[in-house]
């Protein structure tokens, strides 16, 4: 019986290193700081947040914003009073008080306002009191414009609006979790246009992270063809060259390509500036010239056009089912369930059993993941958008 025991003590002395490596391999679950629901309101599909104290007078609601770090100096500059989005100082420190639509709101009166139009006025309000340092050090406009965006009841399928400046605008502020995806074609004799010339495609992908500094860095991820550029014009090198350009720069801001049919159409155009102030003047410059060119150069800011020839895909960074899969910027939640639960690429039993098992959680910008909660129907699924960062899963 000693002896029984001494072996099983030995066997499993020898197998604690085994076990206590192990422990670092094991899935660990994200942690949750609150949630979204998914609400159907006259139209909307919204996204109703559970972050934060909320008080409602029926239209319009109060959500209570608490910032980390140093109290920041506060007084009559450091408030937005604006007919929708409110931003005012609360009586404790470092503690805001946001002032939006109510979910009844939305349904009453959205209709009649333009909401984009609203949320950009709120934006140039939040970006002057960042100026006027009514924000702890650390907190920037864009820090600032994500946790307000977190705490508000908004569209789900208009979340990349709100945190990103997606819609409309055709363009979108960068952030970490996003990836730019370049492609031009290699062409060795550039005036004919036999399919004898094409020699494949110069390829660039850049992950967008975030730096200890303000705004982002790109960093290249994956290149094709590289060494072929070198024999080319200058301006096929510059596709691998954007992260020693912008990192100057840090505030990045993509015009996607359009197709349409006037004769000049706009361009994939990247900007970059060191203030949020130079990066909107020379937005407004861009959009002036119908998207078709960079504004005319300034110290303050950098930019490069791609020109029609090549491709520039916005990707985000989403974890699908424990893989790290890029997505287009933009795409539906319900649209990578069904082609990715099917081999046919059609709703069946598969992607019916997907959509009853399917989870979503949307990273917070103080860490930890809000559980997106939802109707288990198609329809709803088709509402929300998804963002840089979520994690979708699903049972097969």
């Amino acid at each position: 019986m000693s002896y029984l025991r001494t072996s099983s003590t030995v066997a499993l002395l020898a197998l604690l290193p085994s076990l206590l490596l192990c422990t670092g391999c094991v899935h660990r679950t994200p942690a949750l700081g609150g949630t979204y629901t998914l609400e159907e309101n006259s139209g909307y599909s919204l996204l109703l947040p559970s972050l934060s104290t909320q008080a409602s007078d029926q239209d319009f609601q109060t959500t209570t914003l608490t910032l980390p770090g140093s109290k920041p100096s506060r007084g009559r500059l450091c408030v937005i009073q604006g007919s929708v989005f409110s931003l005012t100082p609360d009586s404790k420190p470092n503690q805001w008080t946001v002032r939006s639509l109510s979910a009844v709101g939305w349904q009453k009166r959205a209709g009649n306002l333009d909401m984009h139009a609203e949320w950009n006025h709120f934006l140039r309000d939040l970006l002057e009191i960042e100026r006027q340092s009514c924000f702890p050090r650390k907190e920037t406009f864009y820090s600032m414009r994500r946790r307000i965006a977190e705490t508000i009841p908004l569209p789900a399928n208009e979340a990349a609006f709100f945190f990103y400046s997606f819609g409309g605008s055709g363009f979108v502020d960068l952030a970490p979790g996003m990836l730019i995806r370049i492609e031009r074609p290699l062409i060795q004799n550039a005036t004919s246009t036999a399919r004898a010339n094409y020699k494949g495609s110069l390829e660039a992908d850049y992950r967008v992270t975030a730096p200890s500094s303000i705004g982002v860095e790109l960093l290249l991820s994956h290149t094709a063809n590289r060494r072929a550029a070198r024999s080319l014009a200058a301006d096929a090198n510059l596709l691998f060259d954007l992260s020693a350009r912008f990192k100057p720069h840090p505030l990045l801001r993509l015009f996607l390509q359009s197709i349409g049919d006037a004769r000049e159409q706009p361009i994939a155009i990247l900007l970059g500036a060191s203030s949020i102030h130079d990066l909107d003047e020379a937005t407004r410059r861009v959009e002036e010239n119908g998207r078709t060119r960079c504004p005319d150069s300034q110290a303050a800011l950098d930019c490069i056009s791609f020109g029609n020839q090549t491709a520039v895909s916005l990707l985000s960074s989403v974890r699908i089912n424990s893989r790290t899969e890029p997505q287009p910027f933009g795409t539906p939640m319900g649209y990578v369930i069904e082609i990715a639960s099917s081999t046919s690429g059609r709703r069946n039993a598969a992607t019916d059993r997907a959509l009853q098992t399917a989870s979503l959680i949307r990273p917070l910008v103080d860490g930890g993941y809000a559980e997106v909660k939802f109707p288990r129907t198609w329809d709803s699924i088709s509402h929300i958008v998804l963002l840089p960062g979520d994690r979708l899963e699903w049972k097969p």
